[in-house]
């Protein structure tokens, strides 16, 4: 009985020690991309706008069928800005970029 009680304390504090692990923030900003050449292809969208970028880009999901929201790590205001300016004038793959603004619903 007392190995079980034990047991049952080292898995609850092991639990809390994981929740208590502080995750780490990723800065960037979500863009929401129009393709010169559309596709519906995710990885072949994240491939578009990377190759745009210059950096590492995370789909997140089709708007419609020409527009995509994807996710860009920056670290500064500034950094961001550039990016996406960088996205803009890459005209050959991209026929428009703007920051995502949608609003989230975020529920509890």
């Amino acid at each position: 009985m007392l190995a079980r009680t034990v047991s049952c304390c080292l898995a609850g504090i092991a639990v809390v020690g994981c929740a208590a692990e502080p995750v780490p923030m990723q800065s960037g900003m979500s863009v929401l991309v129009k393709l010169a050449r559309p596709t519906i292809e995710p990885q072949a969208v994240a491939a578009e706008v990377e190759a745009a970028a210059g950096r590492p880009a995370r789909y997140l999901s089709s708007v419609s069928e020409a527009w995509h929201a994807l996710f860009l790590r920056c670290d500064s205001a500034a950094n961001c800005e550039a990016l996406l300016q960088r996205l803009r004038a890459d005209t050959t793959r991209i026929a428009a970029a703007q920051r995502d603004e949608r609003k989230r619903i975020v529920s509890p």
